[in-house]
């Protein structure tokens, strides 16, 4: 295998990030999780953002949303409104959060930073080096904007360990 050091670099960023989500998860109040803030119920877009992670690191397939208790939902928020009695459990979130990210450390196995330079399987216009990184920021502004809410809703997410 080829050198690794790219590469490396962005596997512990996008992992950071997840470390990241997780925290918002954990985090969560309750009395939140269920409530529609900021134009979307809280657990809706965390959900989307797993969602997403999923199909990108399986490479375009959404299996996950042919099972229950994800069968009939939509990955997108705003298409999700539709029917808002269809909720996620926070143990039930936990659970695709966790299968995601043993997802995510099988899609770095076997990778170089080579393999960075080549087009995406998703999304051939892109290298994979972009791709991983459109992933990172994606995570990120949903950690951000789940954060935005906390701060208005005075709840503290504490601090993020690297």
């Amino acid at each position: 295998m080829g050198n690794c050091e790219l590469l490396n670099s962005l596997k512990n960023q996008f992992f950071v990030s997840y470390s990241m989500l997780e925290k918002i998860i954990d985090t969560c109040p309750d009395e939140l999780w269920n409530k529609k803030v900021s134009g979307f119920i809280f657990w809706q877009q965390l959900f989307h953002t797993l969602a997403v992670e999923q199909y990108y690191l399986n490479g375009g397939k959404t299996e996950f949303l042919e099972v229950e208790p994800f069968k009939g939902k939509e990955f997108y928020p705003h298409r999700m409104e539709k029917d808002p009695e269809n909720i996620l459990s926070k143990d039930v979130l936990k659970k695709f959060f966790n299968e995601t990210k043993e997802i995510a450390e099988i899609f770095f196995n076997g990778k170089d930073d080579n393999w960075l330079k080549l087009p995406s399987k998703i999304y051939n216009k892109v290298t994979n080096h972009e791709a991983i990184l459109t992933q990172i920021r994606h995570i990120m502004y949903h950690v951000g904007h789940s954060e935005a809410i906390f701060r208005k809703n005075e709840i503290d997410v504490g601090e993020y360990l690297n």
